[in-house]
């Protein structure tokens, strides 16, 4: 539609380009690369399709239309003065320096096709020249082609690779400068000619070229639920591709529900291992797959891909909490509608089991996690490739919880003082929080022990702002509950009344953390003693230990928590304003005296 309507004559094909597309010809159906299906389905009358690839070269959809360009071109160069301007920067081929202002016109087409063999700079001079040619005529008034050009150009982050004009080499300046003049001449914008420039990520491409106002971007999606149901029906039923049905756990439905985020290559790969080892394909390989697809698309510094062994019934204590998961949360979650959340920030003092809770949460709902790392990337420009894989990754996922661990480290400022990058990528992380189009397929989860770090434009009501739940250290029957957990496999029998209120005196302060680790302490006192530990034993190794001196930051973590959780229910019994007003007056204390939580 935008070559037809002539809304652009410029376009950037961006996103899933490496994949496989679906092409019917005739009663024959396959799928295939993205530039022979745009070839294939743009073999239309009245136009003439070009591709010029890096390193390759410039080619022409049929060899009569390669033909009449060149019987143009040679009639054009033959009656204009018209030359290549353009200097051979490359260095290479017969025709070194031969195309500038001086160049003889008695040089032939072939000759300029060959020498643009390997120097980009100089194929897309003449890309341009092909255009120039495509709106002129002869001395009659007639066009020397009547057809319209559409010209492809793969590789263009690598033609025109984005930095500052000063910091370029003068090869990648020059080409930049071709393009711009290419595609800025009015004469060009109002013909009939169209440029597509073809690459992953446009922010890869200069920025002279791509913030241009009559370049238009169109981004190719990763594969949604119906493309991938459909390739594995095709696939299925493709005799030259498997010898019999695929051998699978459950239905194709199925498999296509449990492959989201696979392109269709990857998906591909899937099921020919799969037919070739004949075994049946489970879950847990679906799941392996996906979850090496993510990592290599993003970096397995950047994310991480789970499927929860466990549930909310393995967390112990917790009880209000896992309560208000159970009736509150969950339906928020698995609906699709306007009451589905966006998001929520889980806060709480280090050490509280924040992760695990919300594992478990995943777990109990069968959905996998993506827990996002670190998505800041060291090399320049990296940030924006791999901002724009996380979101055509996401717009194809059904149902996933998206963990940000310690998410106020993760994201950048806004203020004017921020990097550039860390603004515009915070800025996108927050549309996408808040985007509709995710609304009720991706639920976000910013953990952080510092809610006060967080910017507040993440925790504004639409995002993670609706819902801010705090996770505590046990108290009275949670901790309880612990006890019994951590001693049920050290102990014989049950636990007296009065050994509770022992030991609970021995871990009034203790965390969900320093449970699990008194736990692993009395086993490895137990596997040294070969043999069950009496209670005594079990009380002097509490005596035993004493808590790392991180107390105060974390009861400074603890008020944070509870001035910012937004649900009354998730507050102590006893809340009132007036108790809120005193641990707001208890943090300004802790401040007064330099502990801010770390």
């Amino acid at each position: 539609m935008l070559i037809n309507s002539g809304t652009s004559r410029s376009l950037v094909l961006s996103g899933n380009i490496h994949d496989l597309f679906f092409l019917r010809d005739g009663d024959n159906t396959d799928y295939i690369p993205l530039i022979p299906f745009l070839t294939r389905n743009w073999d239309i009358p009245g136009f003439i399709l070009i591709v010029y690839e890096l390193n390759g070269p410039i080619r022409f959809a049929k060899e009569g239309e390669r033909e009449k360009v060149k019987r143009a071109f040679e009639l054009w160069r033959g009656t204009t003065d018209a030359n290549l301007d353009i200097e051979a920067s490359s260095g290479r081929g017969p025709l070194q320096g031969a195309l500038n202002a001086t160049a003889p016109t008695d040089a032939s087409f072939e000759q300029y096709m060959n020498d643009a063999i390997g120097s980009p700079t100089l194929a897309l001079e003449l890309l341009r020249q092909f255009c120039l040619l495509s709106r002129s005529t002869n001395a009659q008034g007639e066009k020397l082609l009547t057809e319209k050009l559409i010209i492809l150009i793969e590789a263009t982050d690598m033609l025109l690779p984005e930095g500052e004009i000063r910091s370029l080499s003068l090869p990648d300046r020059h080409r930049v400068s071709i393009v711009q003049d290419w595609i800025s001449d009015s004469s060009f914008m109002n013909g009939n000619d169209t440029v597509i420039f073809v690459t992953e990520s446009a922010s890869l491409v200069n920025a002279r070229i791509i913030r241009l106002p009559q370049v238009i971007t169109v981004e190719i999606p990763s594969p949604g639920m119906e493309d991938r149901q459909h390739f594995i029906s095709w696939f299925n039923n493709t005799p030259q591709l498997v010898e019999k049905p695929l051998n699978l756990w459950g239905t194709q439905a199925q498999l296509a529900m449990l492959t989201a985020g696979l392109s269709i290559q990857a998906l591909r790969q899937l099921l020919l291992s799969a037919c070739y080892s004949g075994e049946k394909l489970g879950p847990e390989d679906v799941i392996g797959k996906v979850s090496e697809f993510i990592q290599g698309q993003l970096g397995e510094d950047v994310v991480e891909f789970k499927k929860p062994e466990h549930s909310l019934k393995d967390i112990v204590g917790n009880q209000k909490l896992v309560a208000f998961l159970k009736t509150q949360l969950i339906p928020r979650i698995t609906s699709t509608g306007p009451d589905a959340i966006p998001g929520m920030s889980v806060c709480g003092p280090i050490g509280s089991g924040k992760t695990f809770i919300f594992e478990g949460l995943a777990g109990e709902l069968d959905i996998p996690v993506l827990v996002l790392k670190n998505i800041r990337s060291m090399w320049f420009g990296q940030t924006d490739v791999l901002f724009e894989r996380l979101r055509r990754l996401l717009m194809a996922l059904v149902k996933v919880l998206i963990f940000v661990d310690e998410a106020d480290t993760q994201f950048g400022d806004v203020g004017k003082d921020a990097h550039s990058t860390e603004r515009r990528l915070t800025g996108k992380i927050q549309a996408m929080m808040s985007d509709p189009q995710l609304r009720g397929n991706i639920t976000w989860l910013l953990m952080t022990a510092r809610i006060y770090n967080l910017s507040p434009d993440l925790r504004r009501e639409g995002r993670v702002g609706d819902m801010v739940i705090p996770v505590l250290d046990p108290k009275d029957e949670d901790r309880e509950a612990f006890l019994r957990w951590t001693i049920a496999k050290v102990l014989p029998g049950t636990l007296p009344e009065e050994a509770v209120k022992r030991l609970s005196k021995l871990t009034e302060d203790y965390s969900a953390a320093s449970f699990a680790s008194l736990r692993s302490d009395l086993e490895a006192a137990s596997l040294l003693k070969k043999n069950k530990l009496t209670l005594d034993e079990i009380i002097a190794v509490a005596e035993d230990r004493i808590l790392p001196n991180i107390g105060p930051i974390r009861h400074y973590q603890t008020l944070q928590a509870l001035v910012n959780c937004t649900r009354k229910s998730l507050l102590p019994d006893d809340y009132s304003p007036e108790i809120r007003e005193s641990w707001v007056k208890q943090i300004a204390q802790l401040e007064a005296i330099g502990i801010r939580g770390g």
